[in-house]
């Protein structure tokens, strides 16, 4: 576990029929790994999905670090233009 300060959000609640737990508007909209212990304990990890397509990048250290490094010199206006690459769009490209 990255923190371990937790908060109380709710002092009770109580599952209904279907195991369904309410947990208000702290966790509305986002999705959760859930994650439970021998003591019954449970965990709601945040997470974030992407699409499978992009999830090459994530697995590519050396692809994550240049987009990374690219974003960082975009920010800070370190780049340089080099041209238009649309003449490449469909060049067949090896693993």
């Amino acid at each position: 576990m990255q923190e371990q300060d937790f908060r109380v959000v709710k002092e009770v609640t109580q599952s209904d029929s279907r195991g369904r737990l309410t947990l208000g508007r702290v966790v509305k909209g986002k999705s959760y790994r859930v994650m439970i212990n021998d003591e019954g304990q449970i965990l709601l990890d945040p997470v974030v999905s992407i699409p499978e397509r992009e999830l090459w990048l994530w697995q590519n250290p050396n692809a994550l670090a240049s987009v990374k490094r690219g974003i960082k010199q975009a920010s800070t206006e370190k780049g340089r233009d080099l041209g238009d690459f649309s003449q490449y769009v469909d060049l067949e490209i090896e693993d």
